[in-house]
């Protein structure tokens, strides 16, 4: 059977489950949880069989396009619910996820292949902005999960944890809702900056312009625009990303000072010394060889 129809026979039955409880959001992540614990897929699903998999099937499940994620190397849907009310995907990693997130939806999630580091954590905001909270973000719990292991997801910050892959390969298996209302999906620095990262449509394309730009090496026309947006009504979080973005193509991390008392400037309620200590960790990842993805 191939990881298509194993995951058909998860979901369709999934489904039926939590249609008898009116997709109830809060019975969800349990659900998904019995759902994985009972068909084992850790038993069934061998990630190095699904590229043979895909020369033999003609049609498969639509792919998401998650505005240009790394969640996985590479990602595969295997299967999307009736109505979208929910899908699985399986995940390759070859690389650590540094991130520490919470998340805009429910579900459960399993390891099939290797060894992870589950940490979980508190943020206790303090002040800040909608887009860029500061606080102070608390290790609660770590674990080690290994194949077969499961945990259920809670959306918001009910779970802020990230999922070290500790092996190469990892694989990990996900039944989770879509993108649910009035949940963002924030990213947490140790530094204490809760970021939330949403953009509209214009201040995504700016920041695509200005990845191209730092691409071209043209720095000096890169901070002009840099200075534009932070003097501009755009939101918090891309006045920010547009610092990082800089950062992250120049790596001239004597600008930290400069950047964060621009950005303090504009965002009065975060002051620089949160930006500067966010962006320096930012850099001793860079320096550590630490990755660092977006998640949802």
């Amino acid at each position: 059977m191939t990881a298509f129809a194993f995951s058909k026979i998860i979901g369709d039955t999934l489904y039926h489950q939590w249609e008898q409880v009116r997709f109830d959001i809060d019975t969800f992540p349990s659900l998904a949880y019995q759902a994985i614990t009972t068909f084992k897929p850790e038993h069934k699903i061998n990630v190095f069989d699904i590229p043979f998999e895909l020369l033999d099937t003609n049609e498969i499940p639509t792919q998401r396009i998650n505005q240009g994620s790394l969640f996985g190397q590479p990602p595969l849907t295997l299967y999307v619910a009736e109505d979208r009310k929910f899908f699985i995907e399986i995940y390759l990693w070859s690389s650590v996820d540094m991130t520490i997130h919470d998340h805009p939806f429910s579900g459960a999630f399993t390891v099939l292949e290797g060894v992870c580091r589950h940490d979980t954590y508190l943020f206790d905001k303090t002040g800040g902005t909608s887009q860029l909270q500061t606080g102070n973000l608390t290790l609660k719990e770590t674990e080690l999960l290994s194949k077969g292991d499961c945990r259920r997801i809670f959306n918001g910050d009910r779970l802020i944890h990230r999922n070290l892959h500790l092996s190469k390969p990892t694989v990990t298996f996900i039944i989770r809702t879509f993108k649910e209302p009035g949940f963002i999906g924030m990213i947490f620095e140790e530094s204490g900056l809760a970021v939330a990262p949403d953009l509209s449509a214009a201040e995504s394309k700016f920041l695509d312009y200005l990845d191209g730009v730092l691409r071209l090496n043209n720095h000096d026309a890169a901070y002009r625009m840099i200075q534009s947006l932070v003097d501009s009504n755009c939101s918090d979080y891309a006045k920010y990303r547009s610092a990082e973005i800089y950062l992250e193509h120049t790596q001239h991390y004597h600008d930290v000072d400069l950047l964060s008392d621009m950005l303090s400037t504009s965002i009065s309620s975060v002051t620089s010394d949160i930006f500067r200590k966010t962006f320096l960790l930012q850099r001793t990842r860079y320096l550590n060889g630490d990755e660092q993805h977006l998640t949802h």
